[in-house]
């Protein structure tokens, strides 16, 4: 059966068109074939074996409107990251960004290494959103990804990248998404900036006026948000003792002292 597809004809033909299908990929090119010392003809190779492939040297995946693309996923278009000086005497490890929406590709959670290339990237779920205080933590022994999202959201991931908890504040207030710490206790401290009426005609304002007060909250992150400590600093904090003005908004030291407005 001279005609036969043999295997041997059919492992060549495959490693063909793997060859042909790398080498048409944008930023690939292939190995040249090295000879051993001595040898002479031309170097064979065996024909189940697919051609090793490079990156091109001035090649690039990042389109020139700034944003990331990749093959495999489609669906994620982190912002490029440019490294224009190298810095030196850095701590190891890699840099934690969280991008804002609205800007060059999608918002979210990115890590990246020294050479600005892409480690890993969440985009929010809402294109109106935003990311904060995107670090590491520790959650029962383990160290995990944590990050506030607006509006009021605070997500933990495993070190697999796997979401094993998203909380909200309780009693009704939308948390502020720049603080999120995970206690010793396991539990989540979070910050609430609340406006309130009040009569700020002992501090000089409108007796119809309104007051900010910071609020922190504990949550019980096992029992998805539950409520386990309120703090509120209006309850703690005069007005006189604020260093806010009437006719102004000023945000104080750790968020805690009242802010009071006609």
């Amino acid at each position: 059966m001279a005609s036969g597809f043999t295997r041997r004809r059919f492992l060549t033909a495959l490693g063909a068109a793997t060859y042909l299908a790398l080498t048409s990929t944008v930023g690939c090119a292939p190995l040249e074939r090295t000879r051993k010392p001595g040898s002479l003809g031309t170097p064979k190779a065996s024909p189940a074996r697919v051609p090793n492939v490079r990156p091109l040297p001035n090649a690039t995946f990042t389109p020139v409107w700034g944003v990331r693309v990749f093959r495999s996923r489609p669906d994620l278009s982190p912002p490029a990251v440019e490294v224009a000086i190298q810095a030196h005497d850095t701590a190891a490890g890699y840099v934690f960004v969280s991008p804002e929406e609205g800007g060059a590709g999608q918002g979210g959670s990115m890590i990246f290494d020294d050479q600005g290339e892409v480690v890993w990237f969440r985009p929010l779920r809402d294109t109106q959103g935003r990311a904060m205080n995107f670090e590491v933590q520790t959650y029962r022994g383990e160290p995990v990804l944590t990050w506030g999202e607006t509006a009021g959201e605070y997500v933990i991931c495993d070190a697999s990248y796997r979401e094993i908890a998203r909380l909200r504040a309780g009693n009704g207030y939308d948390g502020d998404h720049h603080e999120f710490l995970i206690s010793p206790q396991d539990t989540a401290l979070i910050t609430i900036y609340n406006s309130v009426p009040q009569d700020l005609t002992p501090v000089g304002g409108s007796k119809n006026g309104r007051a900010w007060q910071g609020i922190v909250q504990e949550l019980d992150i096992e029992k998805t948000g539950e409520v386990l400590f309120e703090w509120k600093s209006l309850d703690h904090v005069g007005l006189d003792e604020s260093y806010g003005k009437p006719g102004r908004i000023w945000t104080t030291l750790a968020s805690i002292t009242s802010t009071s407005t006609p």
